[in-house]
């Protein structure tokens, strides 16, 4: 077999105007225009009647290659294109190849017969907007939907691209995956696979297989080997004569594995992996294929209690408290991310102590180097079929689209452990409900309920789970949270206070957030002498009343500051005082709550939303404030509301623990520890247990901090986090002396020694890129604390800390 790029420069003509561009496969229109100056780059937030227009126009992507005579005389020569994005018409050498219509999926293309030693391969997009405003009259039906048109209902294309309540219209066209010339003999072997029939410490027994596509006369011979190898060593082998039929077909066999390797999400284990091998051989050729391996067993769990039933993720046995984020595309521009730009952003998530990704239903399937890393380093992903926030068509055409895409994903991306379940849409549910009070089956309830149900079903290494959320019942939304996943926006959507969190008791929170600006850095890029209330600024906030919003909760919590940048400091505490609430209410229910999963991740253009890392790459408050709420074992302080005392709490999802926490009560206004009691920290099993109580309505919220310290057995400190009494506008707070020593270390990072002569409230080093070990923590009088930052930094870097103390306010609020 051979292969032939044809990634890299290709032309691009305006099928309106006739003009000539050059373009970048793979890659998108809008993206090479900006490269060009031709459209605005994404700092420019009042971009989208700026760009608009290419959306409804048509694009002709051309490339010329050369094929050799041994090319030319493969017995089979295929076009494949991993990714054209979305209606596409393809021409070689005039021959019309086929049409694509689904941006997820893999396309392949026969050339034998068009293709000649000098080629030229023309791709045809239509406008998408133009196509799926069409196939909107057809259907007939109104559809209703949030964000966005309705129009994108009927595509099976990134959701996202016309406008979400973070994100800018962009809607893409483009060829946005490698493009390539294959030829190879008359057989070739893909998407190997594997389930696992038993699995104990001594023996694994697995069914595998293997897709072989035959170009054959007739029925002929083979030899199928499959091998396990861990690491370099081959640890089971068989070898089965089969007979291989025309076309395409899956061809399976038994292997034993002796003494197997669990694979374990992080924290739990070791995420062992193993690599399948599958050898095919026939009429004198040989093919082969491979994909990773792991030896798990994932299943949801959903015992009764007295408020409903639980919903438990289990890996291998053991109850998984899933600790992690909801992952939307890294970029306005899908399918384009490296390995190294995921590593960078799952290092991160497994930094902060997480362990699961959600990628959302109305983005994009990342590709096999995402899920490489989860499998690598153990992070389970929660995996959304790519549907968002709306009704969908169930015609019997769009049903079996849907089917070809569903059928692809679970082959292509089945093998990877880290894939913990499959779940239908994202919030369409209640879109399902509202239609079936007009028609007698809901808008998309076919889709989740019976052709993503039944492809699902014949993948055994995870469970399918219809609806995020699904409360396990049609008729009503009501018992949302007594049952399945939950979805909480009372707090932000519902503009209640974010104290509600802890009157919040679902089972699985796979959705749930608080908003705030992004860094300076940003803030200056899109527009340094503007006030808040710019246009370019209000550009970026895409959540109706999203402003006043930001306004009611950020002075719930803080004096207003008297500028700019000490507004966006204190938002951005806002959101994590409010997500560290709910976060460590939930936790601290394993197992009656057993998931909290914050959103969102990132930013994919500068935007005021709910991330938690921005654009470019600065990490709010709430990411280390999310890191400490998430460590395990940890010592967590709670209060009831109304309580006069606060329950403390031992975090011990990841197993047994046997030691000490203390509660220190640090009185600013001395600049001393007044009070203080210790606990035994005993726990047993995967859960939370409370450990004591603590009496706070006594203390004084302007003058009292309380400090709760994790210790193990011998007496090492394994974690602290400190508390208010009240909320931090309440603190009577002293200008801060803060001094910065910096030394380089070892391996060229960067070490900074912080020091404070008073009590400092969220002393941080800001509007650094990159990762920095922490940030955002509070200092007691002649403490000192270090920071280490990883990797390059901004020229005009300058260490300059800032802290709460010395944010300068108005006096009139």
């Amino acid at each position: 077999m051979f292969s032939i790029s044809l990634d890299g420069a290709w032309g691009l003509e305006n099928g309106r105007s006739g003009e000539r561009y050059r373009a970048s496969v793979p890659g998108f229109v809008q993206k090479d225009l900006m490269e060009a100056g031709l459209l605005p780059n994404l700092y420019d937030t009042l971009l989208e009647s700026k760009i608009e227009w290419v959306e409804h126009d048509d694009w002709i992507y051309s490339r010329k290659f050369r094929l050799s005579e041994e090319a030319l005389g493969s017995e089979a020569l295929e076009l494949v294109l991993e990714g054209v994005d979305t209606y596409a018409e393809l021409e070689l050498n005039g021959v019309a190849l086929g049409r694509t219509d689904n941006m997820f999926l893999t396309y392949r293309f026969d050339i034998k017969a068009a293709a000649q030693a000098d080629n030229e391969l023309v791709v045809r997009i239509q406008s998408p907007t133009a196509t799926l405003q069409g196939k909107e009259r057809e259907f007939g039906d109104k559809l209703t939907l949030w964000n966005g048109i309705p129009a994108r209902l009927f595509g099976r294309k990134a959701q996202y691209g016309y406008g979400w309540d973070w994100g800018a219209r962009l809607v893409t066209v483009g060829i946005h995956k490698a493009v390539r010339v294959e030829g190879h003999a008359s057989i070739r072997a893909f998407q190997p696979a594997y389930e696992i029939s038993h699995l104990s410490d001594e023996l694994a027994l697995l069914n595998v297989s293997v897709a072989v596509d035959a170009k054959l006369a007739a029925s002929t011979a083979a030899n199928f080997t499959f091998r396990l190898y861990d690491g370099g060593q081959l640890c089971a082998q068989t070898q089965q004569p089969l007979t291989l039929k025309s076309g395409e077909h899956r061809y399976c066999a038994g292997l034993s594995v002796e003494r197997p390797k669990r694979w374990y999400p992080i924290g739990h284990g070791d995420p062992h992996l193993y690599r399948l091998e599958v050898v095919v051989e026939a009429g004198g050729a040989s093919v082969s294929a491979e994909c990773p391996a792991g030896l798990r067993e994932v299943n949801i769990s959903m015992p009764y209690d007295e408020q409903g039933r639980k919903f438990i993720i289990e890996v291998n046995g053991i109850p998984v408290l899933c600790k992690g984020v909801n992952w939307i595309p890294l970029t306005l521009f899908p399918g384009l991310d490296t390995a190294e730009d995921y590593r960078r952003e799952l290092e991160a998530i497994a930094d902060a102590n997480m362990n699961m990704v959600r990628i959302w239903g109305g983005g994009n399937y990342e590709n096999h180097d995402f899920f490489d890393l989860c499998d690598r380093m153990g992070i389970l992903v929660w995996q959304d079929f790519m549907f968002a926030c709306g009704d969908y068509p169930d015609d019997e055409a769009f049903c079996e689209l849907v089917r070809r895409e569903a059928d692809f994903i679970v082959a292509e991306y089945g093998a990877h452990p880290s894939i913990a379940l499959w779940c239908g849409n994202n919030e369409n549910q209640v879109f399902v409900e509202r239609s079936r009070e007009k028609r007698k089956q809901g808008y998309g309830e076919k889709l989740y309920f019976e052709v993503l149900d039944d492809v699902c079903a014949k993948d055994k290494l995870r469970p399918y789970w219809p609806s995020s959320p699904y409360c396990l019942t049609f008729n009503s939304t009501k018992l949302e949270g007594d049952y399945g996943d939950q979805h909480y926006w009372g707090v932000w959507g519902g503009v209640v206070p974010y104290e509600q969190y802890l009157s919040v008791n679902g089972r699985f929170l796979s959705e749930f957030g608080m908003q705030s600006y992004p860094s300076m850095r940003i803030m200056d890029k899109v527009d340094a002498a503007s006030s808040l209330r710019g246009k370019r600024f209000d550009a970026m906030q895409k959540s109706p009343n999203g402003i006043q919003r930001l306004l009611y909760y950020t002075s719930g919590d803080y004096y207003m500051p008297a500028d700019k940048a000490g507004f966006v400091y204190v938002n951005q505490l806002m959101q994590a005082n409010a997500l560290r609430l709910g976060v460590e209410h939930w936790v601290t229910r394993m197992p009656d709550t057993s998931g909290a999963l914050v959103w969102q991740w990132s930013d994919l253009w500068p935007s005021i939303s709910w991330s938690i890392v921005d654009y470019d790459k600065v990490r709010k408050p709430s990411y280390y404030y999310m890191k400490r709420s998430f460590q395990s074992p940890g010592a967590l302080l709670k209060r009831p509301p109304g309580a006069a005392e606060s329950e403390l709490y031992l975090v011990h999802d990841r197993g047994d623990f046997q030691g000490r926490a203390v509660v220190e009560v640090y009185d600013i206004a001395t600049e001393a520890v007044v009070d203080a009691a210790a606990y035994a920290a005993e726990g047993k099993g995967h859960r939370s247990t409370r450990i004591g109580g603590f009496k706070t309505d006594v203390l004084n919220p302007s003058r009292h901090v309380l400090f709760v310290s994790l210790y193990d057995h011998s007496g090492s400190r394994l974690a602290r986090s400190s508390y208010l009494v009240g909320k931090p506008h309440e603190l009577a707070l002293r200008p801060a002396r803060l001094v910065v020593k910096e030394a380089r270390g070892e391996n060229g990072e960067r070490r900074y020694s912080l020091t404070s002569d008073v009590f400092a409230k969220d002393v941080c080093l800001p509007n650094v890129p990159g990762t920095i070990s922490d940030n955002y923590f509070d200092l007691r009088a002649g403490e000192t604390a270090e920071i280490v930052v990883h990797g390059p930094m901004p020229a005009d870097f300058l260490a300059a800390p800032i802290c709460l103390n010395n944010i300068g306010t108005i006096d009139y609020v």
